[in-house]
This record gives C-alpha cells, sequence and structure tokens, in this order.
C-alpha cells in the first residue's frame, strides 16, 4: 500500500493522485497539517531538498519514502510496471517526457501556484482558513468573524512566502503567458504534450492548470484555449475529482461580485525560474525574516497593484 502525503488542494499532490488512479496502484491518502508537517517528521528529507514538502508517499511494500513530485514518479516508474506506461516509448521519448516533467513544475507549477493564492486573497480570503486551519484549535478559526480575520492573516504569510506581491513588477503574468502561448499552439496540431502519444507530461499539464481556472487573464485568453481544452478532456477521461475547493469558493464569490482583473501590459518579459537538469526549482521562502514587518503594506498595495473589480474583459483589462 501507498501512502500519499498531500494537502488536498495543491496541483501537484493532483499530479500524483492522477498518476497513482492512471495506474490501478493500491494506495490511501494522508492530509497534512499544512504549517507544522509533523507527519512527515519521521521521515528524512531528501538531499535535494531543504525542508519537508508535498507531495510525498511512503511505500509499505519496499518501505521506501520519496518526496517531491517527479521524483516520486520517477520511483514508480522504476519500481511498478503499471506506470511505465505513462512513460511510453523509447528511451529518448521517455527522457523528452521527464525532462518536460521537470520543466512544467518550475516554469507552469511555481506560477500558477502564485497566481491562484493570488485569486484567493483578492476575491474570497476567507477559504485560505478553512484550507490551512481547518484542524487546527478544534476550528476556531473557520467560525464566522474569525475566518475572516485568519484568511487575511494566512494571506499575508503566503504573500511572504511565495512573493505574491511582486507579481506584476516583475511581470510574471506575461512572462507565463510567453511560456504558454507555444504550448497552446502545439495543442492545436497535436493530440499530446511531448511526441505523439498519450503520457504523464498531458496528466502534469492538466493538474498545473488548474490554479489557473480561476484567474481571468489565463482562463479567459483567447490564444491558450486549446489548453484548457485539452485539460478538460484530459480530467473527464482520467479524473473523478469535480471541481476543487477554491473553484467552487471563487465561483460562489463571484455570484455577487465582478471578478478580479487585471491591467494588461505590452511588456518583453522571460520567467526568471530555470528548471535545474534533475530537479524542479521551488520558490518558497521564509517566512519570518526582517523584511517580515513589510508585510501589511506589501498585502494591501503591490499585491493589488493594476488589479480591478470588472464583470467582462474589455480594452487593457482581462
Amino acid at each position: 500500500m501507498i501512502t500519499l502525503y498531500e494537502l488536498h488542494w495543491s496541483h501537484y499532490c493532483e499530479k500524483i493522485r492522477l498518476a497513482l488512479s492512471y495506474a490501478g496502484l493500491p494506495w490511501q491518502t494522508c492530509d497534512i497539517q499544512a504549517f507544522s508537517k509533523k507527519e512527515l517528521l519521521a521521515y528524512p528529507s531528501p538531499s535535494h531538498m531543504n525542508r519537508r514538502t508535498v507531495p510525498a508517499i511512503f511505500d509499505a511494500t519496499l518501505h521506501t519514502f520519496v518526496m517531491d513530485s517527479t521524483p516520486i514518479l520517477r520511483y514508480l516508474c522504476k519500481n511498478y510496471p503499471q506506470v511505465q506506461a505513462l512513460y511510453p516509448g523509447d528511451l529518448s521519448h521517455q527522457r523528452a517526457i521527464d525532462a518536460m516533467l521537470i520543466e512544467l513544475d518550475t516554469k507552469l507549477g511555481l506560477l500558477a501556484r502564485r497566481f491562484g493564492y493570488t485569486q484567493v486573497i483578492l476575491e474570497c480570503p476567507s477559504l485560505l482558513s478553512t484550507l490551512f486551519l481547518s484542524r487546527v484549535a478544534g476550528g476556531f478559526f473557520t467560525w464566522p468573524g474569525m475566518r475572516w480575520i485568519a484568511g487575511h492573516i494566512l494571506g499575508m504569510l503566503l504573500c511572504q512566502r511565495f512573493a505574491f506581491h511582486q507579481s506584476e513588477s516583475s511581470h510574471l503574468y506575461e512572462a507565463l503567458e510567453n511560456y504558454l502561448l507555444p504550448l497552446a499552439r502545439r495543442l492545436e496540431v497535436h493530440a499530446f504534450v511531448v511526441g505523439d502519444t498519450f503520457s504523464m507530461a498531458d496528466l502534469a499539464l492538466a493538474a498545473y492548470l488548474r490554479p489557473l481556472t480561476i484567474v481571468p487573464f489565463f482562463f479567459e485568453h483567447p490564444q491558450l484555449q486549446s489548453l484548457f481544452a485539452h485539460q478538460r478532456t484530459v480530467l473527464a477521461e482520467h479524473s473523478t475529482e469535480g471541481s476543487s475547493a477554491y473553484q467552487v469558493a471563487i465561483a460562489k464569490a463571484r455570484q455577487s461580485q465582478p471578478p478580479v482583473r487585471r491591467r494588461t501590459r505590452q511588456v518583453a518579459a522571460v520567467l526568471p525560474f530555470a528548471e535545474a537538469s534533475a530537479y524542479a526549482h521551488n520558490d518558497q521562502r521564509p517566512v519570518w525574516a526582517w523584511q517580515t514587518w513589510l508585510l501589511p503594506y506589501r498585502y494591501l498595495f503591490p499585491l493589488r497593484s493594476g488589479k480591478v473589480r470588472q464583470m467582462l474583459a474589455s480594452q487593457g483589462i482581462q
């Protein structure tokens, strides 16, 4: 039996759930405490990571613990023939799939997380209390009133950890747009992300696009529709999970208020993260540092720079 340690809303964790379900392996999940990660403390951190994170698995059959989504997939492929079907073709093609996974982990996965969390903070910050604190202090922080306060505090801490407030000044929306456009053009004429066969890269792309489905700049982008069409096809065939908690919360919030959009710009932008040769980049930063005292300012002003509430996209606002 394989135990998957996860935060259920994480798109990195969804990637592993999709792979385990596709392979038909016996597995179970364990939701961890988001901040303490106490469920992982019994296991050693891998040499390529300086902190414990999810997804992580413990394979009771082989008594092996693996952390980080693509290393988990490499381990499963090596030890379980059912997973090898997600790496079809000859060795060259398998290496191309693995390289694409690292690229998606870094270039799409990191920024999709930033933009998805930012959208939640701007439209329904109280949801953060439910996601992170529902099992803390008997659910006290999810009570009405307290949920709103705790949500904003969590938003500030997440802003510090993932530098959400720097997205606009660093032109990260445009940088991810420039990365996704060639991939969208490929999927307009090819059925799959790598080569001519369904692979783990298609499952990974579907998982990593989920946070962007709540970000109008990407989800309504006319030139990116082939990406989201591909995602819908993959999830319809290989997932039974339905909408995530944040997709449901955002949809509900937009019944009473217009979505938060952003003022678009014409700038040359490139992704700041380069995928490593063997492992993906991780953009987590310490929460407690000398800059922590700037959190309220960053949360109230730079995070909201260029954002407006507007029902439909218009010239210059998307």
